[in-house]
């Protein structure tokens, strides 16, 4: 099976966000079940050509009156999947992937449409005919539509594609001129095809054409079909919903294991929780915090947006600080939430801490110092944090929604099932409640660690997802 993965950001090169852990982790667990795996992404300034190999490849696409021409550069992610850099040194040449301090790039639509056109023309200069172009969000969700619109005598012609879901909030809309750019035939600039809003809509054309969609998560499949959280494509996506699967993602357990973790202070396992108390202890004196034992660690990290349910935590915040715990948070994001957990931190300087920003080795040690970690979104399409937390020994608070409903397990002390404590509505009065129950079962003892254990036990790796991906590329192409 021959397989090519694209998206606009992949780890360990470029990373804003969860996309990035899945284009960097499926695919070598695709390899890894004899998949024959490529990924596809952009060279952004950001990214080092140090180990990089400068291939003889030249790609150019047409588009409108111009033709845009780019190199190829060549990686690896592990040791069976290579990784293809698309260098356009006009298009991608910016440290950010999508936009600065001012917002998002003006250009953003040439940028995505080149890449688009590129994927393709890659595959007819590498003469690789894949079985399947598994596309990711937006940025390359043209891909199906051009596949589709195809002359038969063109290499590609009868490729088939799979368009993966990650968030509905970001769908990649232009303006209509931008049309004559993508090649793809202008009658398809209606209602009912690519336009939405007036216009030129990314991720629906990929939804209209891809002949398989995936969502990140079974639940987040379900609510994507709803007003809620369709994002305005609900209708769309309940005309494809038999092509609609929802696959749950996995994590990357040779990064986050808590047995080989490079980057925390002790390293710690289901049998030996020693080196989690060692990390409790290295985290609260990163911040200047007492080490308290009776006093759990609420740990965030995330970024500071409104998806993901800060309203909810700044409208208990006042009772929340009457219980008796420390809590440390790193992110950035929305000026209101950072600014929200700076005030926090100033009024409660013996018991908050707050990073803003984004740093790896600190998300690492928050996940193993912690003995909690929060996660209250408002709708999470799967959230890969509640899945580290679990493996660090790390119960989390999440609300039963997307991913977090579909990996966490209710705490029930009656049966000594469970991996965390989840609430149901999007509001503030049952997250404080979930919190307490957090806080009042820290404190015994037995339950707490047979809570820790349930967690630990969990397998959230990403071979069972890969399995079923090939799954349904198997179905796709019977």
């Amino acid at each position: 099976m021959k397989v090519v993965f694209s998206a606009a950001e992949v780890a360990p090169f470029v990373k804003t966000g969860g996309l990035a852990d899945v284009a960097g982790s499926l695919p070598p667990a695709l390899s890894a079940i004899g998949c024959e795996a490529i990924v596809v992404l952009p060279l952004y300034g950001s990214i080092k050509t140090d180990g990089l190999k400068k291939t003889a490849i030249a790609i150019a696409a047409n588009m409108g009156n111009s033709t845009y021409q780019a190199t190829v550069y060549k990686g690896r992610l592990g040791s069976r999947t290579s990784v293809y850099f698309i260098s356009q040194h006009g298009l991608y040449s910016r440290p950010n992937p999508y936009g600065d301090q001012n917002g998002d790039y003006p250009d953003n639509a040439l940028r995505f449409i080149f890449l688009n056109l590129a994927v393709l023309e890659l595959l007819r200069q590498l003469k690789f005919r894949p079985d399947i172009i598994h596309v990711n969000d937006w940025h390359v969700a043209l891909v199906p539509a051009l596949l589709k619109n195809l002359p038969k005598a063109d290499y590609l012609y009868g490729v088939r594609s799979v368009l993966s879901l990650h968030n509905l909030a970001y769908q990649g809309h232009f303006p209509p001129e931008t049309m004559e750019l993508t090649g793809l035939p202008a009658s398809l600039f209606t209602a009912d095809g690519v336009e939405m809003y007036g216009m030129l809509a990314f991720l629906k054309s990929g939804i209209l054409f891809a002949d398989a969609l995936t969502a990140v998560s079974p639940s987040y499949a379900k609510e994507i079909l709803s007003p809620e959280l369709g994002f305005g494509l609900e209708k769309v996506l309940g005309k494809r919903k038999k092509s609609l699967a929802g696959i749950l993602n996995g994590i990357d357990h040779d990064e986050w294991n808590p047995q080989k973790d490079q980057l925390i202070p002790a390293k710690f396992s289901r049998k030996d929780l020693s080196g989690k108390e060692k990390c409790r202890a290295a985290l609260l004196k990163r911040f200047g915090l007492e080490n308290d034992p009776k006093k759990p660690v609420i740990g965030i990290v995330s970024r500071l947006i409104e998806q993901k349910g800060f309203d909810l935590v700044a409208e208990v915040a006042e009772e929340m600080m009457k219980l008796d715990f420390y809590l440390v948070a790193l992110g950035t994001g929305q000026p209101k939430y950072e600014e929200f957990f700076k005030a926090l931190q100033a009024a409660h300087q013996d018991r908050v801490a707050v990073e803003i920003g984004y740093n790896n080795a600190l998300t690492h040690l928050i996940e193993a110092g912690a003995d909690m970690f929060l996660m209250p979104s408002v709708f999470e399409p799967c959230g890969m944090n509640q899945m580290y937390s679990m493996a660090y020994g790390t119960p989390p608070i999440v609300r039963a929604t997307g991913g977090l409903k579909d990996s966490v397990e209710d705490w029930r002390p009656a049966t000594g099932k469970g991996t965390g404590f989840v609430f149901d509505k999007a509001d503030a009065k049952s997250l404080l409640a979930a919190v307490k129950r957090a806080l009042k079962t820290f404190g015994k003892k037995a339950e707490w660690e047979k809570l820790v254990e349930n967690g630990m036990a969990k397998d959230f790796s990403w071979k069972k997802s890969a399995e079923l991906y090939l799954q349904l590329y198997k179905k796709v192409i019977a």
